[in-house]
């Protein structure tokens, strides 16, 4: 049952990640809007964009990690890592009282919170119950796999995923100002 868990958690985080990438590359406005964001993170202009081809980068390797069995456990530490330096990045604006928005997933309107710590807190958790989960051999129809279990982990793990993906959305309209 825990390799079950395991495999959900890394379709998660894997959607999650390949999400994030993607919503920054999605067009020329998305990456510059992406790279601008970066200066209230402290990010001098002239770093901008090898920080942001560098997150990027970080978080497609890390969706490609964790949809390999051999590399899911790398995918995982350097899922958690990523989300660490993001976390520490949320800190560091909110206690300067600097306004930054989340640009996470692409463009939004909201500024950055405690509920973007409590939602990377959240990732964090996902990634350690991943890697408690982990398993050496979880390919499909390995011995003692059930293809339909991971199946049905699959489909949870994209649906928490889209909830993920759409945390600042949900947020405002169930705490809205």
């Amino acid at each position: 049952m825990i390799a079950y868990i395991g495999f959900g958690c890394r379709v998660l985080l894997a959607v999650v990640f390949f999400a994030a990438a993607a919503s920054k590359v999605r067009g020329r406005r998305d990456r510059a809007e992406f790279r601008a964001s970066l200066g209230a993170f402290g990010v001098k202009p002239r770093w901008r964009s090898a920080v942001a081809a560098a997150v990027i980068m970080c978080e497609l390797a890390t969706a490609a990690l964790l949809a390999v069995d051999v590399t899911a456990l790398a995918g995982l530490g350097v899922g958690a890592a990523l989300l660490i330096v993001f976390t520490t990045a949320i800190s560091s604006v909110l206690r300067q009282g600097t306004s930054a928005s989340c640009r996470c997933f692409g463009a939004s309107a909201q500024p950055l919170g405690r509920r973007h710590l409590v939602r990377n807190a959240i990732l964090l958790s996902i990634a350690a119950a991943g890697v408690a989960g982990a398993s050496p051999t979880t390919a499909l129809g390995a011995a003692g796999w059930n293809p339909a279990a991971l199946l049905v982990s699959g489909f949870v793990a994209v649906v928490l995923a889209a909830l993920v993906i759409s945390y600042d959305d949900l947020v405002a309209v169930v705490l809205p100002r």
